[in-house]
């Protein structure tokens, strides 16, 4: 199969610490998130071997069976108060059937939260590679959002307060193969064109190629391409709107893998960062860039909403339109993703339009 894969940028994190090599960083960080929005992080400090241990973690959580499962899965009134530790609700509102995760919160309100037999011997190293992504390479990303954002480190550093927002978390994934009746009900799509909802989205690089963004200069869908070892960042909605669309949040999609890959099970793993709980989602109107360019404005001026409420509005539909112009919806056509959109679907909160082929 002919991959049109999309050219992204890739932060080297050895050049972080010196001064010199840190501004470079900078520059690659400011032209890849007013690019494609999607980047590349290599020498981020995970191990070959800490990596590969978490690989066969998430394997063995995700094709746990589905009774193995039912034990820690979310309950609904967890689900509707925006808990989202354990199993998703399997088949629940909003997701594919044959999509399944299991997450871990970062900040966890529950001591001694019991977690899958076959995950618990390992629950300190993965809590270490939890920790690692967040206090080391996480850190370093808002440092550098600070620099691009001629801020202080502290006023961004203070947005994104460990402990503070209860919705950051470390997920294990699974995409299950299609069957031919599914993948016409989906559009064989087991995520539709979206953008996240945070600020960064880091993916441990997959085997299977599943994942493809949106080129806004076309208007067209590519491949990211697999890069062994290496972790992939992507920014979310709750960034676009604290940097008043400077920062435009990336459309991207997982669908049905080639032909030769269609067949296995696909694994994930993710770290999804959000702003303090209680922190206003408004342009860092302190920011001179911002000042400068005329974005320190509100991008919806009749709805401010804290990181909680906006995560709140996003789950239930909130500037959701639908990006997949290229796959038609049928007469047999089911669309699990809005199952439990209260919002009416309107532009998209992306600040600029985007082609449409």
């Amino acid at each position: 199969m002919n991959m049109d894969y999309i050219a992204l940028e890739n932060l080297d994190l050895s050049k972080f610490d010196d001064p010199v090599t840190r501004k470079e960083l900078a520059n690659k960080f400011f032209k890849a998130l007013t690019g494609t929005g999607f980047f590349t992080v290599s020498n981020h400090g995970i191990t070959n071997e800490q990596w590969d241990q978490q690989m066969d973690l998430a394997h063995a959580v995700m094709t746990m069976t589905p009774e193995e499962k039912k034990v820690y899965e979310v309950s609904y009134e967890d689900d509707k108060k925006g808990v989202y530790c354990g199993f998703k609700i399997a088949g629940g509102p909003g997701y594919h059937p044959k999509v399944d995760f299991y997450n871990m919160l970062l900040n966890d309100k529950v001591v001694d939260r019991e977690v899958p037999p076959i995950l618990k011997p390992y629950m300190p190293e993965t809590r270490h590679i939890m920790d690692h992504v967040r206090d080391v390479v996480h850190y370093k990303l808002l440092v550098l959002l600070a620099m691009s954002l001629e801020l202080p480190e502290k006023d961004v550093l203070s947005s994104h307060l460990p402990g503070a927002a209860s919705s950051e978390y470390y997920r294990f994934s699974g995409y299950a193969p299609l069957t031919a009746e599914e993948k016409v009900k989906s559009r064989g799509l087991f995520m539709p064109g979206h953008a996240d909802w945070g600020t960064f989205s880091i993916l441990f690089s997959q085997t299977i190629a599943a994942l493809q963004v949106l080129d806004y200069q076309t208007g067209s869908f590519k491949w990211v391409e697999h890069v062994p070892y290496a972790l992939i960042v992507n920014i979310g909605q709750g960034l676009e709107v604290l940097t008043g669309g400077l920062y435009k949040a990336t459309i991207h999609r997982v669908l049905t893998p080639p032909a030769d890959q269609a067949h296995e099970l696909r694994v994930g793993l993710f770290y999804f960062s959000r702003a303090n709980d209680d922190y206003l989602m408004l342009p860092m109107a302190g920011s001179p860039v911002l000042k400068r360019l005329g974005l320190d404005k509100p991008l919806d001026p009749d709805n401010t909403f804290t990181a909680t409420e906006f995560l709140e509005a996003k789950k239930h539909g909130y500037m959701k339109p639908d990006f997949d112009h290229d796959k038609p919806k049928g007469e047999n056509h089911a669309d699990m993703f809005r199952a439990d959109d209260r919002y009416e679907v309107a532009k998209p909160l992306v600040s600029y339009d985007i082609k449409v082929q």
